[in-house]
């Protein structure tokens, strides 16, 4: 997805011209080994990056297509995508792909979003069985020539993102993925604490693979300064420049509005940060004007149409007659084809997608002294496995719940995936200080949650319904899915099982809702026995269980 990275003033990308004439006449591509590269369309406009005088990061760059086209610049490594398994993009890959590789590129990218499917937003939206099929016949022959980049996710909630990339590593058996590829957008409050975790989260889930964040950027759901995407920007990438299992990353993008000036004739005041910080020379504040300007002014702008092979005659339809969505599209000159993407998104993309991974807590009230003790966690199932010690080891902190879905797998220090290939949900039974029960339950890769421990909200308390039908044990809690159950006719269902010692199956017939709508899910029943010992009964959709 590619969302609107900007409402800074046109003032602020002015091309600051601070070179000599003896300096711009002298100024020349240098090759450097920074992190940084560009996600262009414009092969010119990479052309006032990593120049002699500048001190610049950027070393790379990428158009979401196999060919850079004229003008590129020498100085950059160029790294070819295969978008998508589109016909017409998989019949020149091999050539193509081997032609990079011949002039020096050491890397491939893999498709472009195949875990969204939302109109307009610019994503290849390939079905898994499609994304493995075509992953097997057109990049795994080049295992060994060059380091292959995972399929690009999201930073979307489960199913998409990361859930998504994981169901993929885990269905393309004998693939050979060499880093894995993801994409950030959300707005100015998540910021770099969100950037961040979702860095760290895929660096886990992919088991300690490399990382390159080839698209980042402010969405433009929650407006932002210029003074503040520039302090964002600075903050992550000095950040990503200390981690060593950061490889590379791409700011979107490199256009005008952008990294270059409202007239795209050399670098804006973000684009000089983004080259150079934190050691901005005043050579680096501007692009060698002179050299460049003619070849930048001759450059054609992007085409917006919808790719064909992408979205169906219908959609295309929809969106020629919409100025709702700007999406990607391919164009074809009479020199080269290139894929384009558009540098802007509308609110409602925007706002559709970071719903999906926003931050979300409790909100939070001042500790009194009868709450001092905090939360206590009594039991913690990640989808069918026990691991409370590990979850209080993990997600207590001062008392307080802090869990982060983004990470669980690590957090909890898991050495597999409990149940592959499902979205699972975390559900937590606790305590607080004055002895009532609570449920947390929450789908992976759903958000970040804090619970403090004097602002539990009502709706996570178990509900109190006493033993009938002659049951010998008090049940404390039901969860199903990540629903937790309180109607009354469900806990004497389960107590009647119990009284009659028959067995029943973990079911929506049983819980009377769907937990979690188009997944499998996890039943979980917390009891106290006669000796008011508190045990579970935890099974899988579509299993029996027995008191």
């Amino acid at each position: 997805m590619k969302f609107a990275t900007s409402v800074v003033l046109a003032s602020a990308f002015l091309l600051q011209d601070s070179l000599t004439i003896e300096e711009r006449a002298t100024a020349t591509p240098v090759k450097n080994t920074g992190k940084r590269g560009l996600s262009f369309n414009n092969p010119a406009y990479t052309m006032p990056f990593s120049l002699s005088g500048q001190n610049s990061q950027v070393s790379w760059a990428y158009n979401w297509y196999q060919t850079p086209g004229s003008g590129f610049n020498p100085a950059l490594e160029y790294v070819p995508m295969l978008w998508s398994n589109a016909s017409d993009l998989t019949g020149q890959w091999a050539s193509n792909a081997q032609a990079a590789i011949n002039s020096g590129s050491k890397y491939l990218l893999g498709f472009n979003e195949p875990d969204l499917c939302l109109p307009g937003a610019g994503s290849s939206c390939i079905e898994m069985p499609s994304a493995v099929k075509a992953w097997k016949q057109y990049m795994e022959p080049f295992a060994g020539k060059a380091l292959l980049g995972s399929p690009a996710v999201t930073n979307g909630g489960s199913p998409l993102g990361l859930t998504w990339l994981q169901n993929f590593m885990g269905n393309c058996t004998g693939c050979h993925i060499d880093f894995i590829n993801i994409h950030w957008y959300s707005n100015k409050w998540a910021g770099a604490n969100y950037f961040k975790q979702q860095v760290q989260a895929a660096h886990a889930m992919s088991g300690g693979r490399p990382v390159w964040i080839t698209e980042f950027g402010l969405d433009n759901s929650t407006p932002y300064t210029a003074a503040e995407l520039q302090s964002f920007l600075e903050e992550v990438m000095e950040w990503m420049d200390e981690q060593d299992y950061v490889h590379r990353y791409a700011y979107f993008m490199d256009t005008t509005g952008a990294l270059m000036n409202s007239g795209g004739t050399g670098m804006s005041d973000l684009g000089n940060v983004y080259n150079s910080y934190p050691e901005v020379s005043s050579a680096s504040s501007s692009a060698p004007a002179s050299s460049v300007t003619a070849v930048l002014s001759a450059s054609s702008t992007a085409s917006t149409a919808v790719p064909s092979a992408v979205f169906s005659s219908s959609e295309s339809a929809i969106f020629a007659t919409t100025s709702t969505y700007t999406s990607s599209s391919r164009t074809t000159s009479a020199s080269t084809s290139s894929l384009t993407s558009s540098s802007s998104k509308s609110s409602a993309v925007s706002s559709i997608l970071s719903s999906s991974s926003s931050t979300k807590s409790v909100p939070v009230a001042t500790q009194t002294a009868s709450e001092a003790a905090g939360i206590t966690i009594l039991s913690a199932y990640f989808a069918d496995k026990d691991v409370t010690t590990a979850a209080t080891a993990a997600f207590v902190q001062n008392g307080n719940l802090v869990i982060n879905t983004y990470t669980l797998t690590s957090a909890l220090s898991l050495q597999q995936d409990p149940w592959w290939g499902v979205v699972k949900t975390l559900s937590v039974l606790y305590s607080d200080a004055a002895n009532y029960t609570h449920i947390f339950s929450e789908a992976e890769q759903s958000g970040m949650y804090t619970v403090n421990a004097s602002a539990i909200p009502s709706s996570a308390q178990t509900p109190s319904i006493a033993a009938s039908y002659g049951a010998s044990v008090d049940v404390v809690g039901v969860v199903w899915g990540k629903q937790q159950i309180k109607t009354a006719s469900v806990f004497g269902r389960i107590y009647y099982q119990q009284a009659t010692k028959w067995g029943f199956e973990m079911s929506t017939q049983l819980f009377g809702v769907d937990g979690l709508w188009g997944n499998e899910k996890v039943g979980i029943v917390w009891y106290r026995d006669a000796s008011k010992v508190l045990k579970s009964l935890v099974a899988r959709e579509g299993q029996w269980v027995k008191f």
